[in-house]
């Protein structure tokens, strides 16, 4: 095995007491064996000579190696540096970890950090302090945030910590647009073009039309008429298969890249550090849009389109296939069995035979959401392959923003969150990666409401969390009296707040009920056969989102000032969908009002009755518990300890904006 060998990886992903799962793709077939063991010690402590592999053409193999303890009884330990090699096996199974070491040291950056000759990761110790690093959103030619590749400083955070596992982030969390399969410079699509050959040979993807696919530059209408995709930058969307993997190939490994020091060189220069990072880091990832196309599943319409269309139906698909490969598969393997795994590598090798049944395997994939092994544990949502409709089941305005999660999604994941959180001391709180900010900046959602009413919801891509109220509402109803914490991205712009919501004994409320999954129970159930007013519980939210690690906020949302601060009021939603502002005050309410006659706003007493409450909302932005809006190219830190949360963002101009949050304190929501 020889560095040119190499396609993507080492990337080390899920890393558990009991399993460490690590993968490497290659351009040629070798028999692989994964070790692990105690940082600069013997002996093994564990391996896996028989890692699965998947065969994706005559020239590219992945490989995913499972390692597990040798001694069944004896688990990893936790909180020790621990280190990995990958043998070549020989005739007679002896493996030779030599060209994996000499790999790791002197490959350009090299895998390893200076005092190691290995990639060095540690398992998290229950109860103790856990860091988590997390970003989305990296493109590949964007510069206006900044030059820095922001993925860049995890990796100097992880070499200045490499042996105080007290500070040295445990593992890394992307939570979306790791590619962008629509917007794609000319100079990576030549590269894409040239990888995606070496990828496929000569057995280059049959298309199901008899379009010709166009090169450079001319695949913006191509996809629009053929594939019914909506994104505004598809001059070269990626469409084959071959084409996606390249993507990766690229976005991961600098040896890929034929011409590294040319027009993107403020990209390449850095995809040293990048590929050392995901070598030495417990990396899990998710997907949004731009892993397979602007807008994707973004509405109704949008979903039942492109599903009727051949080439919308298989380019989703290639996306897809290749995400597996490259991100979800890694994630968790126990979310599949080893017959799936089986019949999903089948499919993959023998895809050109009979495409239409691995189309299907993919659009019909569910299992993406995953939780990872740790305390607090994190859980990924998966926000775009189960969308409903506008009033969750059936609506009839098929351009409406969907539900980020149907009911009937909802309800599996939060069985799967009911049964996870039983192992999890309450105080620590329910932890969520979303693409998507959950609550987001009012002031931009108000504007992308307005706007898309007017343009249509391609345009400013109408599918926040509050673009759909019902759909919020029940996310609050799941959520009860729980302490949460999101980690989001998307928005390509960084910042956090704190928001409470209080929930009311009203007709929504008692209506949402019988949407709750079976077996669900609610902090306090109305009583009585009608609805009261009363506040029922209350609920506590921290929204940290970092955003992007190379890609920067629309010119229209950069426009915010820098002492932009909200209203000290809440805002209050009545029984009958209005919205009020103002805040509670001895069992009732005080509401600003418009005074026409005074020309000015006043300040009205009323009584629950008057007001009618269905939910109540209270989210500070920029305050001394918040950060203010940062636009620069960025790297969230998070860390973790009982009720108390701490995060900073990482920019070009080193740490900013470092929080910190305890729930238990009142205060900082109220």
């Amino acid at each position: 095995m020889k560095a040119k060998d190499i396609f993507i990886g080492p990337l080390l992903r899920r890393a558990q007491p009991d399993l460490v799962v690590i993968c490497l793709a290659t351009f040629k077939p070798i028999n692989l064996k994964f070790s692990v063991r105690e940082h600069g010690r013997e002996p093994w402590l564990g391996h896996d000579d028989t890692p699965v592999p998947i065969q994706v053409s005559p020239n590219l193999f992945f490989y995913f190696g499972r390692v597990v303890p040798s001694d069944g009884r004896r688990p990893f330990p936790v909180r020790t540096l621990l280190e990995y090699s990958i043998g070549v096996l020989d005739a007679n199974e002896v493996a030779d970890y030599e060209p994996f070491e000499t790999i790791a040291k002197t490959d350009g950056l090299g895998l390893a950090y200076e005092r190691s000759k290995l990639p060095t990761f540690f398992l998290q110790s229950p109860g103790q302090k856990l860091n988590v690093m997390y970003g989305s959103c990296r493109k590949i030619h964007d510069e206006q945030g900044g030059r820095l590749d922001a993925l860049m400083k995890g990796d100097d955070l992880v070499a200045a910590n490499f042996g105080d596992l007290d500070k040295r982030p445990a593992i890394l969390c992307l939570g979306g647009d790791q590619i962008y399969a629509d917007d794609v410079h000319p100079v990576a699509m030549k590269e894409i073009l040239q990888l995606a050959k070496r990828i496929e040979g000569t057995a280059g993807e049959k298309l199901p039309i008899s379009a010709i696919l166009p090169g450079v530059g001319g695949r913006k209408d191509f996809v629009t008429k053929h594939a019914k995709f909506t994104s505004g930058e598809s001059g070269n969307h990626l469409v084959t298969f071959a084409e996606y993997l390249a993507m990766y190939g690229l976005m991961w490994n600098v040896n890929n890249w034929a011409a590294p020091f040319g027009a993107l060189y403020s990209f390449t220069y850095g995809l040293g550090n990048v590929r050392r990072l995901l070598a030495n880091i417990p990396t899990y990832m998710i997907f949004d849009d731009h892993d397979i196309t602007d807008d994707w599943n973004l509405c109704a319409r949008w979903q039942k389109e492109v599903a009727a269309s051949p080439l919308g139906r298989r380019i989703v698909a290639n996306g897809l296939m290749a995400f597996w490969l490259a991100q979800g598969y890694g994630n968790d393997p126990a979310l599949y069995s080893d017959q799936e795994v089986y019949v999903i590598a089948d499919r993959i090798k023998d895809r050109h035979a009979k495409y239409e049944r691995t189309e299907n395997l993919f659009w019909a994939m569910r299992n993406w959401e995953f939780h990872t092994p740790t305390y607090p544990l994190v859980y990924f949502l998966d926000t775009r392959t189960q969308r409903g409709m506008k009033d969750g089941q059936r609506g009839s305005d098929e351009g409406a923003p969907a539900y980020l999660k149907s009911p009937e999604s909802w309800a599996a994941t939060k069985k799967k969150l009911d049964a996870l959180l039983k192992r999890q001391n309450r105080n620590w709180p329910l932890v969520l990666v979303a693409a998507a900010p959950v609550f987001g900046f009012k002031m931009i959602e108000d504007l992308q409401n307005a706007v898309s009413a007017v343009a249509g919801p391609y345009f400013l891509d109408l599918e926040s969390w509050s673009a759909n109220r019902q759909h919020l509402l029940l996310f609050l109803n799941l959520m009860a009296d729980r302490d949460v914490v999101i980690l989001s991205g998307d928005v390509h712009y960084a910042f956090t707040s704190t928001m409470k919501t209080v929930v009311y004994d009203d007709p929504t409320l008692r209506k949402m009920m019988r949407w709750l999954p079976s077996g669900s129970t609610l902090p306090k159930t109305p009583s009585g056969a009608s609805p009261t007013y009363e506040p029922l519980w209350a609920a506590k939210f921290l929204q940290l989102t970092s955003s992007a690690l190379k890609n920067y906020a629309s010119n229209t949302f950069t426009r915010i000032p820098a002492n932009w601060t909200t209203a000290d009021t809440a805002t209050i939603l009545t029984e009958d969908g209005r919205t009020l502002t103002g805040d509670t005050e001895n069992g009732g309410f005080s509401i600003v009002e418009w005074d026409l006659a005074e020309g000015r706003k006043v300040v009205v007493k009323k009584t629950k009755e008057e007001v009618k409450p269905s939910r109540l909302f209270r989210q500070r932005l920029n305050d001394i518990y918040n950060s203010r809006y940062i636009g620069d190219h960025n790297l969230g830190v998070a860390s973790f300890q009982d009720r108390t949360v701490t995060n900073y963002f990482w920019t070009a101009n080193g740490k900013e904006q470092e929080l910190t949050w305890n729930f238990a304190n009142p205060s900082t929501w109220d």
